[in-house]
């Protein structure tokens, strides 16, 4: 995903140059870095440093997104997507303003769930955290954010999932279903899951790549049930790029589209991510304990695993209700 710069590097006598317009006037500068990566960052620096405007909320998220863009995260589009809902309220914006009216006054005006709302907000105490002292020092006060509203665990019981899935017409979003239930991976490691960590001889799906640092979205290795494997050997035989999900030997960046065709098909809405709920559902109605769900789902400890689906194993609680006995005499 690429944010457009209101600068370029171009390549200049063996190194790189900074590389602007005013108007129609071209201005170039020198860089002293020697490789891209590097000249990435020195520019990027320079024009910070150059802008002499004040700082506004909209230079500060700005910055923040055009500093993620370098790595490309999966949140990267979503970021670029709230910001273009939130530019008309917040661009010119002087962070010192900002104050519990102000957000509030913002949270009614656009109308959107209280979910939203905070991601918006979160992202300009991001990006104000991320600017420059002189930025951050311009507002004392925490944004303020409506309560976060409990999270819901949206699932697909066993006859809803198979009207669905029937719905899907595309093979490799038939694929990326099955893995999305029997692995309960997260929609970014499905998408970037290549041949290579699809352990066969094993059974085993290594999600975290090498050379990948696991980050608190642990990525965890998970083995293959029979049906998935069957599938995968299938997809396999006829692969034509390195990705497990790909379309015309290319690797894709999202199902979402796909998703909301099928769902049309089936009269409901489900998304990619619901698929990971809809696997830890089953696995706990089966009796599964949280201690290992909540490593098979690549969780720090099973505090976050009890705290959702808990409830759906047969067993929850059952301890205590058989512990209450009356004793008549």
């Amino acid at each position: 995903m690429s944010v457009k710069l209101p600068y370029a590097i171009q390549k200049l006598r063996g190194g790189f140059a900074l590389v602007w317009y005013e108007g129609s006037q071209r201005h170039r500068r020198k860089l002293d870095s020697r490789d891209r990566k590097s000249a990435e960052a020195e520019a990027r620096q320079l024009w910070a440093n150059a802008d002499t405007s004040p700082w506004t909320v909209g230079r500060a998220v700005t910055g923040y997104i055009e500093a993620l863009a370098e790595d490309s995260p999966p949140s990267l589009q979503r970021r670029i997507d709230a910001w273009k809902a939130m530019k008309p309220f917040w661009e010119k914006v002087h962070p010192a303003l900002i104050d519990k009216k102000m957000c509030k006054e913002y949270y009614e005006q656009r109308g959107v769930s209280a979910a939203t709302a905070r991601y918006e907000l979160q992202l300009i105490s991001t990006s104000l955290n991320f600017a420059p002292k002189e930025a951050r020092l311009a507002s004392q006060a925490e944004i303020w954010m409506p309560p976060s509203p409990p999270r819901k665990v949206r699932h697909l019981t066993q006859d809803e999932f198979e009207l669905f899935y029937s719905s899907i017409k595309a093979p490799h979003v038939q694929l990326y279903a099955l893995i999305g239930l029997y692995t309960m991976a997260r929609p970014s490691a499905i998408l970037e899951l290549r041949w290579k960590q699809v352990k066969f001889d094993m059974e085993q799906i290594e999600f975290n790549q090498d050379g990948r640092v696991q980050t608190a979205k642990i990525r965890p290795t998970v083995p293959i049930n029979p049906e998935l494997l069957d599938a995968l050997l299938a997809a396999f035989k006829a692969r034509q790029s390195d990705y497990v999900i790909d379309y015309a030997g290319k690797p894709i960046r999202t199902v979402k589209k796909a998703f909301q065709a099928a769902s049309k098909r089936y009269g409901k809405k489900v998304t990619p991510y619901m698929l990971r709920h809809t696997g830890a559902v089953w696995a706990a109605e089966s009796g599964t304990p949280m201690s290992e769900l909540a490593q098979y789902m690549g969780h720090d400890d099973d505090k976050t695993t009890q705290k959702h689906y808990a409830r759906y194993s047969p067993h929850y609680l059952k301890k205590v209700s058989n512990a209450v006995r009356r004793r008549p005499r």
